[in-house]
């Protein structure tokens, strides 16, 4: 008979096992965590680095350019030495650490912890490249027709990725081939892996002087090196520029990884909590606004460390002045005059590239038509005004800055400068700046130092002259003063659009004097730049103003001069699309502006607004689709319509935070529904929504994009835009006036 089982004694066996298992678990939390106390500051940098690689979109496309598209052999060769050099760094610092005895915790001498101590260090340094590859196969797997389908192309795509896990495998080697080189030359184990008593007596370091001139030369070494490179890059903010985003912060993590390391070693012997008081003292800088080096500069010799002197006499042009001559100039024999207005949305460089390209292939188009017109392009003859927002802003800037030199009369090849301009990495001194120049600022009582975002104005400012385009570094203001007090009409006027901090308001910023005075408000619920801006703001400082994206581009400072200040006299603006990213509420008060000098004149208009968006997701708000009949209301379909997801319900916590966060996107919603609505198709006015849709590649935010975004972007203007019949359409419309209608026709 078979022996019975004894099943309830079994059941108590195992739940006896179990506990003991569970409770030697238990035990090694406490382990762990004194373990990783010691190499805070690596451990720190993983973190936030796996974090912006997992929940930061704009990061995707740095890991594309590194990995995938850049074809320069240099830059991927700067990226495997910076890779080396932070898991390097990483490890030798959490080797160190682990070198000597820390009285608060004790834990860190325990034999059964022999194998933490061995292997952490050699984890943090490898993976560092392999967090490069992963960021960079997220990415890939975003991308449309991403997934690889066969084997060259695989390989073509994946060869960089796999130079970097091997890069990974080599780490590892060398720190296991390294450890057993050394315990065969000396002939016994790591004396770290022993008990505390013998690891004393055996060469345990009760201080960080005891690591040997050898080692503590690293170190110093190391901070030496982080104090030139910020110095070098303080004297020449564009000395990184060609090593690439993610090697300038792979390089940065180096420095900070063993200067940082070393400080925390130090004080870790002593008791002290050196990272606290560095957040404490940062904190009451910041507090005090004793180190608040992002003033807006107000004239271009000014730094955004320093007070603005007091303003010139205000010479520029007057915006009654400004329509008045453009009307006169464009207005003469046309009744109704038909006037072109733009609004550009915000999306970092996305929105710049798509801005500038859909202008620049309009204008060459229209101009294609007229061959044997000279002088100042067709289209830039009727745009009277554009409105943009953040990047939107941006190339606005660039598409009239071309319009005003000397090439920019040929239409022909404006497309390609504007290319030309906005493919630059705008981001790596931006970067460069953040984490040398401005993060040693933050520690230092008094502003010194320029900032970040001079940074990048004054890659914007290279670009520019690259292209023949001086006007980025001149008063945003000398691109309208003509001569004997006349205004210049041959760029159209700009708008763009900042937020204030204190009121959440629209702060406008444009070339003119002031619009507002105590009889006449333009403005709803904003603050007219001029006011408080002096009048040799330059352009880039004004784009700037209006792109202070998020971090990348701190909050300005900005501090009004003069006999009598606006109040309140000191403002801090930031990106024009935390109140509303469409800019399309300023374009339709300048508008209105228009129409009452006009009316005054008793000359009719008739509008065209370009209204030109970038976000894939966004739904159409013209709807209409019909490429026979562009005009008055056109908007192309897209071929892949973004998808409408459900929105999942909120906690109580986090409802709050969302709905502010889209309350933005809900206004410039009702802004674009506004616009829509201002203008009567039945008299003639006109609205184009000249959209980006989800394409076969990612268009990322932030300032840099590769070639594969501007040759999707300049594909979708291709295939998705009927050209040739909008060229037709618009040149029609801007000569032919429309037909007679009852006064009471409905809009």
């Amino acid at each position: 008979m078979p022996r019975a089982v004894n099943w309830p004694g079994r059941w108590r066996r195992w739940w006896r096992q179990l506990g003991r298992a569970g409770r030697g678990l238990i035990g090694w939390v406490p382990l762990v965590l004194d373990h990783l106390k010691p190499i805070r500051v690596p451990l720190l940098i993983l973190a936030i680095a796996t974090a912006v690689t997992l929940g930061v979109p704009q990061a995707a496309e740095l890991f594309l350019i590194a990995l995938w598209t850049d074809p320069d052999g240099l830059r991927y060769a700067a990226l495997l030495v910076g890779a080396a050099l932070a898991a390097l760094s990483m490890w030798y610092v959490a080797r160190q650490a682990y070198r000597l005895v820390y009285p608060r915790w004790p834990a860190l001498q325990e034999p059964r912890a022999a194998p933490l101590r061995r292997w952490l260090p050699r984890l943090l340094g490898a993976a560092v490249p392999v967090l490069i590859v992963l960021g960079y196969l997220l990415a890939l797997a975003a991308v449309p027709h991403g997934n690889c389908l066969a084997l060259g192309d695989c390989l073509r795509r994946g060869g960089r990725a796999i130079g970097l896990l091997a890069e990974a495998g080599m780490l590892i080697g060398f720190f296991i081939a390294r450890r057993v080189w050394i315990e065969r030359r000396r002939g016994r184990r790591d004396v770290a892996d022993r008990p505390l008593a013998v690891a004393r007596r055996d060469g345990r370091l009760a201080r960080v002087g005891e690591l040997g001139v050898r080692r503590l030369g690293v170190f110093v070494a190391a901070i030496a090196l982080n104090v030139i490179t910020t110095v070098a890059v303080l004297l020449w903010p564009t000395l990184l520029d060609g090593f690439g985003p993610l090697s300038i912060l792979l390089l940065a993590a180096s420095f900070l990884s063993l200067s940082g390391g070393f400080l925390c070693m130090l004080a870790d012997q002593h008791g002290w909590p050196i990272l606290s008081v560095l957040l404490l003292v940062t904190a009451l800088w910041h507090g005090l606004h004793l180190n608040d080096n992002h003033r807006v500069r107000q004239y271009p010799t000014m730094s955004t460390h320093e007070n603005p002197a007091p303003p010139p006499p205000d010479t520029r042009a007057s915006f009654d002045g400004y329509a008045q001559a453009w009307l006169d100039s464009r207005c003469e024999r046309a009744r109704p005059c038909p006037v072109l207005l733009v609004s550009a949305e915000g999306g970092g460089a996305r929105s710049a590239a798509w801005t500038a390209l859909v202008l620049s292939r309009l204008t060459m188009l229209l101009q294609a038509r007229h061959p044997h017109a000279t002088g100042e392009p067709l289209l830039a003859q009727r745009l009277f005004a554009a409105s943009g927002v953040s990047g939107g802003s941006l190339g606005l800037a660039a598409y009239v800055g071309l319009l005003r030199e000397p090439a920019g009369a040929r239409a022909d090849t404006l497309e390609a400068r504007a290319r030309s301009l906005l493919n630059h990495d705008f981001l790596a001194p931006t970067l460069a700046n953040l984490m040398f120049v401005d993060f040693t600022q933050r520690w230092l009582p008094g502003a010194w130092f320029d900032d970040r975002a001079r940074a990048l104005t004054r890659a914007w400012e290279q670009a520019a002259r690259e292209q023949g385009v001086a006007a980025f570094a001149q008063p945003f203001a000398d691109l309208y003063r003509g001569v004997n007090e006349h205004a210049d009409t041959r760029s159209p006027a700009l708008f763009l659009n900042s937020t204030t901090v204190a009121s959440g308001r629209r702060f406008i910023e444009h070339p003119f004097q002031p619009l507002a005075t105590p009889r006449q408000r333009p403005w709803t619920a904003a603050l007219d730049g001029a006011a408080w801006l002096d009048p040799r703001l330059p352009l880039s400082e004004a784009v700037l103003n209006s792109a202070r994206f998020t971090y990348i581009s701190p909050a300005g400072t900005l501090q009004a001069t003069g006999a009598h200040p606006p109040l309140p006299a000191t403002l801090q603006l930031v990106d024009g699309g935390y109140y509303e990213n469409s800019g399309t509420t300023t374009l339709l008060e300048v508008m209105q502006q228009l129409k009452t000098i006009a009316a005054r004149r008793g000359q009719p208009l008739r509008f065209m607004v370009l209204h030109i968006s970038n976000d894939p997701t966004m739904r159409d708000f013209v709807s209409q689709h019909d490429s026979a009949q562009l005009l008055p209301l056109y908007s192309p379909a897209c071929p892949q319509a973004p998808p409408t997801v459900a929105a999942a319900p909120s906690g109580e916590l986090i409802a709050p935070v969302r709905a502010l966060l889209h309350t933005r996107q809900a206004r410039g919603a009702y802004a674009r529904a506004q616009l829509r609505n201002a203008l009567d198709p039945a008299h003639g006015d006109a609205l184009w929504h000249l959209r980006l849709c989800p394409g076969d590649y990612p268009t990322p935010l932030g300032w840099t994009l590769s070639d594969s975004v501007f040759d999707e972007l300049q594909r979708q203007l291709r295939q998705n835009y009927p050209l040739p019949q909008m060229a037709q359409a618009l040149d029609q419309w801007l000569a032919t006036p429309p037909p007679i209608v009852p006064e009471t026709t409905a809009p």
